[in-house]
């Protein structure tokens, strides 16, 4: 063997074999919980009785606001401005002439069909480009 790998190896095995303590004897540690409480457990569930009226309020007054009642910053990121803060700058109207919203894109309606046609056929799985053409 080339030496340097077997000096490699020996130092490595010196290293390993210092810090690894082998355990024969197993001894459990009691009343310790686990990270997180298991909800399906019936142990771990905590009873309707002991949970505090003032958490469940809190919970529901937070269920019911929107994002602009709890922050009352400006939005930090332009991330945020997308759906919770952004104020349209022109009214909405009804009027179809100024409506252009699409519903489908040509790409999507193109593979739509294309899916439908081919339905019930059989796929072929991928299986890579072969090594020789």
């Amino acid at each position: 063997m080339n030496p340097v790998k077997l000096r490699f190896y020996t130092e490595r095995y010196e290293k390993e074999k210092k810090y690894f303590r082998l355990q024969e004897k197993f001894v459990a540690i009691a009343r310790t919980k686990p990270l997180t409480g298991k909800f399906y457990a019936k142990h771990d569930a905590i009873p309707a009785s002991e949970v505090r009226r003032e958490y469940v309020d809190l919970i529901s007054k937070r269920l019911v606001l929107s994002p602009k009642d709890i922050y009352a910053f400006k939005p930090p990121t332009v991330n945020m401005e997308y759906g919770w803060f952004s104020e349209p700058l022109i009214a909405r109207t009804k009027d179809p002439r100024l409506s252009f919203a699409r519903k489908q894109t040509d790409f999507i309606a193109n593979e739509l069909r294309i899916r439908y046609v081919q339905r019930g056929l059989p796929i072929e799985k991928f299986l890579g480009i072969p090594f020789k053409v």
